[in-house]
């Protein structure tokens, strides 16, 4: 019989027990609570309060965490693949290494996450919001972030290869050094981000606004740039960026 009472689950923690498999727990409220290392591998905390809870090292995988508040929750080295997290607040969380690959975090918030060295590859986070996020070194291959906001994130050094982030924000986010190989940028706004020797070798960045960027350092080999909102100034004929590309400049208005 799985858990469903939180009293008896917190004494049985207490007394050295980790395995806590398929808890249903829905809207119980755990807040600053420390679960560290426990294994709650295809639980149900649903819609549960679980702010500023101790997680680290937690495996979760393949819970259910739609709609639970884990604001300032620590969740780093926390194993949380497949999870589901539609509509799940985890501003100001702490999911520094992490393992988040496979995860459906639609709708998600993330804000000022901490998300440095965390894997994320083949998540999905559809219109999901991490805007001032730390994505430092993360590994995001064929991630789902299409219309997700990422207003002023840190993507440095992070791989998005193969990822689909059609109409997504990234203005003013810090993408020094991000791999952006193959990713599908249609329609995005990259306005005022930082991408010192970024690589977008074949990405398509179709109707991309790029505004008050700067694209000298910038590797665009083979990328799609028709009908972008390309920088002011810049000297195609001379910057040598463009061979075999597709261009069109729109001035800045």
């Amino acid at each position: 019989m799985p858990i469903r009472d939180a009293k008896q689950m917190l004494e049985d923690y207490t007394n050295g027990n980790r395995n806590f498999i398929a808890v249903e727990l829905p809207e119980v409220d755990l807040s600053s609570i420390n679960l560290s290392g426990a294994d709650f591998s295809n639980s149900d905390f649903s819609d549960a309060d679980l702010t500023n809870a101790n997680l680290s090292g937690v495996n979760l995988s393949h819970a259910n965490l739609s709609g639970t508040n884990l604001v300032g929750a620590n969740l780093s080295e926390a194993n949380l693949t497949g999870a589901k997290l539609c509509e799940a607040n985890l501003s100001h969380a702490n999911l520094s290494c992490a393992n988040l690959s496979k995860i459906d975090a639609n709708r998600a918030f993330l804000f000022c996450a901490n998300l440095s060295q965390a894997n994320l590859d083949n998540a999905f986070l559809f219109n999901a919001s991490l805007s001032y996020a730390c994505l430092i070194h993360a590994k995001m291959k064929d991630i789902s972030l299409i219309g997700a906001n990422l207003v002023g994130a840190d993507l440095s050094k992070a791989d998005l290869t193969g990822s689909y982030l059609i109409v997504a924000d990234l203005s003013s986010a810090n993408l020094t050094k991000a791999n952006f190989s193959k990713v599908d940028l249609n329609s995005s706004n990259l306005s005022g981000a930082n991408l010192t020797k970024a690589n977008f070798n074949g990405a398509d960045l179709s109707w991309v606004n790029l505004l008050d960027t700067n694209l000298s350092q910038v590797n665009l080999n083979r990328s799609k740039l028709a009908d972008a909102i390309l920088p002011d100034g810049l000297n195609f004929q001379d910057s040598g960026l463009f061979k075999n590309m597709r261009l069109s400049l729109v001035s800045k208005a």
